[in-house]
């Protein structure tokens, strides 16, 4: 046996490349993507093109309709008429030709990743991806504006009253007045009537949009959980929670927790001492001075394990901007209610604790005669300002008018006077005030609004698609409509109608004609997003063998385990000979180990390393080519087979010198823990092959590494790790009950659309190419995929982002 064994590892496999052919290969491959990338920062670099950047502190990956809003507005008014996105920036504002948004009614982001192959266009040509919450019924009335156009009453009136049957109606300002406080954002997204707290309850899809600590997620890793886990009612305890956050070495850390009972009482108020050296105590905002923590002791893991025992099962914190406070406390909690998103003025402008304090609740809190803030004074704030929401209603909030009231900045002794540029946009927003007048008597809104600005007809905006998708959504004072009978036409009519507009709305329904009419939605939309997840547990599948019915399977594992981390591991005896099933956490471990041990020699066996052999795994190299490709993966490398012999901070030392090292993102429960595979962002794709080809097949303390590009993209792994799919139950009066025979039916039906539904969406793509393909050069292209969320199922959407240059 061991003969056979030495015979076996001098044959030269032709699958395994030396080291010298990967650099090669990698160097190549360096060259050709550095050169596409140096064009485009020179094309970046000219002064007559626009650029899109996403602000380092925003998330990078989700925002909400209100920021689309923010960014559609700033770029079709300008900044004058509209202030800058507070996550985002457009470069050269003033060179954008227009805006062209797409919607494509019916598909989600799950649809993206489900036909990821089918949908060439749309990962070639757009750099930016965020995903998005399900879509409300107006989410289109969210995006480009809270406000709606009154319909002009016809009857004739005598002195503001009708005179049918000589009854008194409404007057003129009533109804509008109440017009307005119907289409008041507050009470489009909480409705008319009052409502217990559950009502304000932050959902998952806000919880992700507004960046808060989820489990399972790698921004969570080392956070520990809060411990409520009763179900939260009407009847739930609110408690106000604040924190105090000074800057160490390892970012912001906390200093000071408050906890606050609906009575007012204190449960907690403790100073923390952070782990590492403090940079700057913020004492301005903080209160925070050196000599308060001086003789502190305690430390993050004493207050998290206090708060785990004060808190009850089903409690709910209150906060303003809490997402904050929980990443200082690392700490994991599910029922959240936020002021900072109750109390919004739309387009996710958010007021200030101070501002909210004192026009609700006539409160004066952060005095500016003391010295930083009080955390138990904001989070009793805060918790007024909820118990107030939760006591009044919407209605009553809405007539607060918190939407005229702003935030005013902090006066600094050396910035007594504005600069010339904003005297002069000052000077000009109050002309615009003073001589806003209603157009053929209509209310006049907010000036510099985007209605208003097409009202006026200051901007062309042309709507594109058929009559039931415009019906509803679009009013006909704002928007030129086209109606088109079919997607083919509407591309054939905006290649003309949109290089002259400066906003853009093009329809594409023919997804969501096609589910209506060929599939029962309430299910095969579950059973699509089944099949996604399927498809992802294949991508992290091999089987390795065959072996001797006594091989040792530990042997085996360790081996395997040098790829990356295992979920689960086991024999299958039904073949001639022993196979191993290995299941990973992550595809890219798969991949290596299909790279790296295929045709290697295992306990004296000549083994082959491949993945299950299916029919929904016949292209998985093919997608695998494609994801490594992906744009949102290109600068991220993944490496294995540390296997404890590094740390975080070890690793980032190594392969720092490839390159600016933005993260070092390790799987892992235990902040402290040594990583056994890890992920590391570089700032650039040279960056990232460089350290590929170098580090690959190296080995550090004894212990071979295994580097290869990332393959999953974000929105992959976050689609996978928070199954956003809700499927309601069927109705009783429903005649296909879900029995296991109706499920196989249904199952079949959806196998046999398959072939369909790829037509459909490679279609969709092509089409959505070609009118990308006519805009003119500075246009801000943006295709919506809106997911959907009915009573039966609900899927978070996706927002894909370019500003069209020639090449």
């Amino acid at each position: 046996m061991a003969a056979n064994a030495k015979k076996l590892c001098k044959r030269k496999n032709p699958r395994q490349k030396s080291a010298k052919e990967r650099k090669k290969k990698a160097k190549i491959q360096i060259e050709s993507i550095v050169e596409s990338d140096i064009r485009c920062s020179s094309q970046e670099q000219q002064k007559d093109v626009s650029v899109f950047t996403v602000n380092a502190e925003s998330n990078h990956c989700a925002i909400t309709h209100e920021q689309l809003g923010e960014l559609i507005n700033h770029a079709v008014l300008g900044k004058v008429r509209s202030p800058p996105p507070s996550w985002c920036q457009i470069h050269r504002q003033e060179e954008l030709k227009g805006v062209a948004v797409i919607v494509l009614h019916g598909v989600s982001q799950m649809h993206f990743y489900r036909y990821y192959l089918q949908f060439k266009q749309l990962r070639q040509k757009f750099r930016f991806r965020f995903s998005m919450p399900p879509p409300p019924d107006d989410f289109l009335l969210r995006t480009f504006g809270t406000e709606t156009l009154p319909t002009q009453d016809k009857s004739p009136t005598v002195n503001g009253t009708s005179g049918l049957n000589g009854h008194c109606l409404m007057t003129e300002n009533d109804s509008r007045e109440q017009l307005k406080l119907d289409n008041h954002p507050i009470v489009i997204k909480y409705g008319r009537k009052k409502q217990g707290l559950t009502s304000y309850l932050l959902n998952i899809h806000d919880l992700i949009m507004n960046d808060y600590p989820i489990a399972g997620t790698f921004s969570s890793i080392g956070f520990v959980q809060s411990g409520c886990t009763a179900k939260v009612t009407d009847r739930s305890p609110l408690l106000g929670l604040d924190c105090e956050m000074c800057l160490t070495l390892q970012g912001t850390e906390l200093t000071r927790v408050s906890i606050v009972n609906a009575e007012g009482h204190c449960m907690l108020d403790e100073l923390v001492k952070p782990d590492n050296l403090i940079l700057d105590y913020r004492t301005r905002f903080s209160g925070i001075t050196p000599m308060m923590l001086m003789p502190v002791t305690t430390k993050l893991c004493d207050v998290q394990a206090k708060l785990k025992k004060i808190l009850p099962k089903d409690a709910v914190l209150v906060g303003h901007s809490l997402n904050n406070d929980l990443k200082a406390l690392k700490m994991i909690h599910p029922n959240i209610i936020d002021t900072s998103l109750l109390f919004f003025k739309g387009l996710c402008q958010k007021l200030k604790l101070k501002v909210l304090a004192k026009s609700v609740l006539g409160r004066e809190i952060q005095s500016d005669k003391l010295v930083g803030h009080d955390a138990s004074e904001d989070a009793k704030a805060a918790l007024d300002l909820a118990q107030y929401f939760i006591d009044q209603g919407p209605m009553q909030v809405a007539k607060l008018n918190l939407e005229n009231v702003k935030n005013k900045p902090p006066v600094r002794q050396n910035s007594a006077r504005l600069s010339e540029g904003k005297k002069q946009a000052n000077m000009l927003s109050g002309h615009l005030k003073a001589n806003c007048k209603g157009v053929d008597d209509r209310p006049c809104f907010q000036c510099g609004s985007l209605l208003e600005e097409l009202c006026m007809g200051d901007r062309k905006a042309v709507a594109l698609g058929t009559e039931k998708a415009m019906k509803d959504l679009i009013h006909q004072e704002a928007w030129h409509k086209i109606e088109c009978g079919t997607d083919k036409e509407v591309v054939q009519k905006a290649q003309a109608e949109i290089p002259v507009a400066s906003l853009s709305l093009s329809h594409f329904t023919s997804y969501s004609e096609y589910i209506e009419c060929n599939l029962h939605t309430k299910f095969q939309e579950g059973l699509l997003h089944e099949k996604m997840k399927q498809k992802l547990s294949e991508m992290c599948t091999v089987y390795a063998g065959p072996f001797c019915k006594d091989f040792c399977l530990k042997s085996v594992e360790r081996k395997f385990q040098e790829c990356g981390s295992i979920t689960s591991i086991s024999v299958t005896t039904e073949t001639h000979k022993p196979y191993v099933c290995i299941v990973y956490e992550l595809p890219e471990s798969a991949h290596l180990a299909v790279l790296t041990l295929n045709g290697s020699i295992l306990e004296g066996f000549l083994i082959t390393v491949q993945r299950p052999i299916k029919e929904s795994t016949l292209d998985c190299d093919t997608v695998l080519r494609k994801l490594e490709n992906d744009i949102t993966s290109q600068a991220v490398i993944y490496v294995s087979g540390i296997q404890q012999a590094l740390t975080k901070e070890d690793l980032s030392e190594k392969f720092s010198k490839f390159g600016r090292v933005e993260a070092v993102i390790c799987l892992g429960d235990k902040v402290d823990a040594k990583p056994e595979d890890c992920f590391i962002k570089y700032g650039s794709l040279e960056s990232a092959l460089e350290a590929q080809a170098a580090m690959n097949g190296q080995e550090v303390r004894k212990q071979r590494l295994n580097v290869l590009r990332a393959l999953t993209p974000y929105h992959l792994q976050t689609w996978a790790s928070q199954r956003s799919y809700t499927a309601v139950g069927p109705k009783t009066s429903d005649p296909l009950p879900l029995d296991r025979r109706s499920f196989e039916k249904r199952k079949e039906k959806l196998s046999q659309c398959e072939g369909e539904l790829q037509n459909v969406m490679r279609t969709l793509d092509r089409r959505v190419g070609r009118l990308f393909k006519t805009l003119t050069n500075n246009t801000l292209c943006m295709v919506l995929l809106p997911g959907a969320n009915s009573a039966q199922y609900s899927t978070p959407g996706l927002c894909l982002l370019e500003i069209k240059q020639n090449p």
